[in-house]
């Protein structure tokens, strides 16, 4: 079907302009080939695509445990194009993980216990897509005229 292929076609137009697509559909090519990278992923009145160091999406970066580090594809992902950086090692990481942790726990602790106003406490339960429920707990508060929520803590239910 002929008709199928338009918002495919909407979309190239978006990324690479419309002399790029009838271009392409007339089956010609690029007039002054241009072999650098940024020529290949440039898209019609854009920046040039940048590589960024962040995890791609968040279920990503929840997944992710500190020995991460030691797997050769995000090493290289990481050091790309920056030969000087060094990745501490999973013990490293999750040594300092574990120190922010102690230390945020600290201040939170110490705010809540305190706080001269009013805590607002919540649960909240789910069902996750693998049909695993869970249950959280979260407190609300004022501080300085600014909302704040914090994760007290979240718990898998048992199954019945």
């Amino acid at each position: 079907d002929a008709g199928s292929t338009s918002n495919l076609r909407k979309h190239a137009i978006l990324c690479f302009g419309k002399h790029t697509v009838d271009s392409a559909i007339a089956g010609q090519g690029p007039k002054n080939p241009d072999g650098s990278i940024f020529a290949a992923f440039a898209r019609a009145g854009q920046k040039p695509v940048t590589v960024t160091h962040r995890a791609h999406t968040d279920a990503e970066a929840r997944t992710r445990p500190p020995n991460i580090v030691n797997d050769h594809g995000f090493r290289t992902l990481m050091t790309a194009g920056r030969p000087n950086l060094h990745l501490p090692s999973a013990r490293t990481v999750s040594r300092d993980i574990q120190a922010s942790f102690k230390k945020c726990k600290a201040t939170i602790d110490n705010l809540l216990q305190n706080h001269p106003g009013q805590l607002s406490f919540a649960t909240d339960a789910w069902t996750s897509p693998n049909h695993r429920a869970f249950v959280a707990w979260t407190v609300h508060l004022h501080h300085e005229g600014t909302p704040l929520c914090f994760l007290l803590d979240i718990i898998e239910v048992p199954e019945v």
